[in-house]
This record gives structure tokens, C-alpha cells and sequence, in this order.
């Protein structure tokens, strides 16, 4: 389940507050903008909310462009899962994991027989580097990438894809989703391609798989708003696909999910055109202190598995990741235990990136580890 239970975390560690590192939302808060339009926005409570949220569409179609017939709007991602899966009814899902375990329990909630595609604390890298591991595109082994793909995919009706990839932070590069949309689409697999922590991507890397859906009609794309807006209180995303996916999908959700507040702050918020940029600018000087920290004190029992978003595995080595969990806990530090992620071998935590301040205590919290 997700990290940020602070009131288990009271009653565990008999503290009234935390700093916490276990749930990746961006620390900065929501665009300062948003706290008016929540104001503005209370009248409204008494009445029922837009069913279709259509000035939020409408603000997502402006912002993202795309047709507001091609975006459905949920009370967050995890919603958004389980009504696709109730929709699609797929006999068998792939899974690469480790990874976000709603996916599965949205699966088994319908029967689905569920098939896994190992990735291990690499993430992504691993594939995308047998992918392109020779710079001369006529040396290529594709036929190979192609033929272990076409094994994973055998008889799939839904294939999850998450990049960036939770836990592991890592990207999946072009050149390998190229490969896997061509190929499923042949064998008439559709693909969930998770985009929650899309944002967080510095410009270089952040390149959505929206371009790939008019010519895809088997690729649906989720979208997280909660994260990256730090909006997890209100629930808020989305779900771009063409409009019969988005027909058949409207049938098994609740037109009243997301409430007045929530559009209100979703619409502020997507018109906010600084905040995104500001925000990633302080994320990169916080994350790189934390690495250049991290890497100065060399410490023995841990290893940093670095990304590019807004969270990093930590590999607790020669001891157990309770034990890190429990020395960080009684500091008043909480961080995301990885033991429920399936398909990630040892011991690891994960940590989201905060501002540079709650990163210098972490190193701190990490420093008396067994030294």
C-alpha cells in the first residue's frame, strides 16, 4: 500500500510530527493560487459536481493539447485503475515488476491471470540498454528484443507500463516503446501507460506517450495530477484514450468522483504556467545535494540507486531494511518500505526528494546507521 500513514506512524513511534520522506508528492505544496479557488470554490459544496468535469477537460485539452473527447477525469489514478480494468475485464495482464501494486489488485479484482516481467532494482535501464546496447543501428539485435517481448506478451489483454517506473525512478526510453506499442498492437494487447510522475522529469527527458495516441487506438494513458500539484488530499487524474475506450469506461465509474474543490484546484492549477518549471528547479538543486551528500559520506551499509524524479531506492546492505525503517522512524523520518514490492530482491527503501533542508536530516538520520 502507499507510504504517508502518519497517524500509524503516531501511534508506532509515539511521535506528533514527521518529517515524511515515504510518499512521492512534491513538497512545495500546491500552486499558491489554488488556496483562493478552494475558497471560491465553497458555495458550490452544496450543490452536486459537473459529472464531466468539462471545465476541467477543457483546461487539460488547452494545457495538454489534446481534444477534450480524448480525457476522462477521476478521483486520482487509483480510481482511474480499477474502473479500466473493471471495463476491459482483461483474461490476462502483464506486469513488470517491481511496481505500483494497485495494478495487480485492480487485476485480481476481476479474475485477470496475471503474468510478470521481471525488472528488478534497474527498472527500465535494463531493457533499454539490451534495446540499444550497440550504437550501430544495423548491429542491432531488435529481432531478439523482439522475440523476448513477443514471450512476455504471449496471449496478454493488458499490458501495464509505468514510466517513470515506481519504484525505481527510471525512464523508458523511446526506441524500446516503439517496439512494444508496434508490437502489441500486432498482437492486439492494449497497453495502461502510467505517467503519474511524468512532470517531474527534467525537459530532456520528459516526453509523454500522448504523441503516440491518435495512431494507437490500443494505448490508454494515465495521468496523475495529485503528485507533481501535491493535491493528494483532493484525489485528482486522468485518463487520455479514444473515445470508444472512454465510452465503455464512463459505464463502471461514479459521475459524481471528483468533487467541486477538486476541479476548482485543478483548473488553477494547470493555468499556473511558472509553477512547474519552479518546482523542478528546486527538486534538481535538492536531488543533486542529496546524491553529492550521499556519495561524500561512502556509507558501507547503503546503496544509492539514483533517478531523475522526485524519489530514489536506497539498498540496505549487510542489514535489514526494518532496521533502517525503525533507526529513521524513532528520528521522526519516515520512509517507504519496499518489502510489499514483489519482484524486488533485498532489502531497499525508498525515499522522495523534499527541499534541501529535509534532505540534510536525512542524511543526518542516515549517518548514525551503525557507524
Amino acid at each position: 500500500m502507499h507510504g504517508g500513514n502518519l497517524r500509524r506512524a503516531q501511534e508506532l513511534y509515539g511521535l506528533d510530527s514527521f518529517i515524511d520522506l515515504s510518499a512521492n508528492i512534491n513538497p512545495y505544496g500546491p500552486p499558491s493560487g489554488v488556496w483562493a479557488s478552494l475558497q471560491q470554490g465553497m458555495p458550490e459544496i452544496v450543490h452536486y459536481p459537473d459529472p464531466e468535469s468539462q471545465a476541467l477537460r477543457k483546461t487539460l485539452s488547452s494545457h495538454l493539447y489534446l481534444p477534450t473527447e480524448r480525457i476522462m477525469v477521476g478521483n486520482g489514478a487509483g480510481e482511474l485503475i480499477f474502473t479500466i480494468v473493471q471495463a476491459l475485464k482483461p483474461k490476462k495482464v502483464v506486469i513488470p515488476i517491481p511496481t505500483f501494486s494497485e495494478y495487480e489488485r485492480a487485476a485480481r479484482s476481476v479474475g485477470s491471470e496475471i503474468s510478470y516481467i521481471p525488472l528488478g532494482p534497474e527498472g527500465w535501464a535494463k531493457f533499454n540498454r539490451v534495446a540499444g546496447e550497440s550504437e550501430n543501428e544495423n548491429t542491432r539485435d531488435e529481432g531478439g528484443v523482439d522475440r523476448k517481448w513477443r514471450e512476455y506478451l504471449e496471449g496478454c489483454d493488458l499490458l501495464f507500463l509505468c514510466s517513470p517506473h515506481n519504484p525505481t525512478g527510471s525512464v523508458l526510453e523511446k526506441d524500446t516503446f516503439e517496439r512494444i506499442l508496434y508490437l502489441t498492437k500486432e498482437l492486439g494487447c492494449r497497453i495502461l501507460f502510467d505517467e503519474s510522475f511524468l512532470d517531474f522529469l527534467p525537459d530532456e527527458l520528459r516526453n509523454s506517450t500522448r504523441a503516440y495516441l491518435e495512431a494507437n487506438d490500443h494505448l490508454i494513458i494515465l495521468y496523475s495530477l495529485t503528485k507533481f500539484y501535491s493535491l493528494p488530499g483532493l484525489r485528482l487524474g486522468t485518463v487520455f484514450a479514444h473515445e470508444s475506450f472512454l465510452h465503455l469506461f464512463e459505464q463502471y465509474r461514479d459521475p459524481w468522483s471528483v468533487n467541486v474543490l477538486a476541479q476548482h484546484a485543478g483548473i488553477t492549477a494547470l493555468r499556473d504556467l511558472k509553477y512547474a518549471d519552479e518546482v523542478r528547479e528546486k527538486l534538481t538543486e535538492s536531488r543533486s545535494y542529496f546524491y553529492r551528500e550521499f556519495a561524500l559520506y561512502n556509507f558501507p551499509h547503503l546503496r544509492l540507486w539514483p533517478t531523475s524524479v522526485n524519489f530514489a531506492l536506497i539498498e540496505v546492505l549487510n542489514h535489514t531494511s526494518k532496521e533502517l525503517i525503525e533507526h529513521l522512524g524513532r528520528l521522526g523520518i519516515l520512509v517507504r518500505d519496499c518489502s510489499s514490492f514483489a519482484g524486488l530482491p533485498g532489502d531497499f527503501i525508498r525515499v522522495a526528494i523534499k527541499d534541501i533542508f529535509v534532505m540534510e536530516q536525512l542524511i543526518e538520520g542516515l549517518k548514525g546507521f551503525y557507524f
